[in-house]
């Protein structure tokens, strides 16, 4: 048939979709920088985020419940390490490659730091957010993906739909255990 249209499969929607937030994410502005090159913002809230979170970690490694958890105290310092080269990973990402590198890594040592520290107080948590909030700030306001209400939308939409044409785990059903031989029944007495 000349104008019978064919229907638009789940990965052709994908694709309409990876399209579509490439065209509202990619950032063309002069803000955008290259390889290599991290602005002094960027820099500044990086500093920020890991002195204040060194301290913390430094304080908390001096109490009880931080020698408990020297473990989860070292592996916050080691990802406040990894940073800066997540940073100069992420700023020329494009939209088709690992863009969200820094934002999840971001939401790692927000877990840790829940993990590591949960004497936490309002004020000390607060201080935390607001400083990681102010590093995913200052690396959208200079990376080659655009973080607005357009590219938010659109992934959310490839989100919803990778969510709904994805294959579901089935949960495992467990099988009864046949009794083995030798084993002891319920009830019965050995004898001597």
């Amino acid at each position: 048939m000349l104008f019978e249209r064919q229907s638009l499969t789940p990965q052709g929607k994908a694709d309409v979709l990876a399209r579509l937030f490439t065209d509202v994410a990619e950032n063309s502005d002069s803000k955008a920088v290259s390889a290599g090159v991290v602005p002094r913002n960027v820099l500044e809230a990086y500093g920020d985020l890991s002195t204040h979170v060194r301290f913390m970690v430094e304080s908390a490694a001096h109490t009880p419940a931080g020698k408990a958890n020297h473990k989860q105290l070292r592996k916050v310092d080691k990802l406040l390490d990894q940073l800066p080269e997540t940073i100069l990973m992420a700023l020329p990402a494009r939209s088709d490659t690992n863009w969200m590198l820094l934002y999840r890594a971001l939401v790692q040592l927000h877990g840790l730091l829940e993990d590591s520290l949960p004497e936490m107080d309002a004020e000390e948590y607060t201080a935390i957010v607001q400083k990681l909030i102010k590093m995913a700030e200052s690396v959208a306001e200079h990376a080659a993906v655009r973080i607005n209400a357009a590219s938010m939308f659109t992934l959310l939409l490839m989100q919803v739909h990778l969510h709904k044409y994805s294959p579901t785990r089935k949960k495992a059903t467990r099988k009864p255990r046949k009794a083995t031989a030798g084993k002891k029944k319920a009830g019965t007495k050995r004898s001597n």
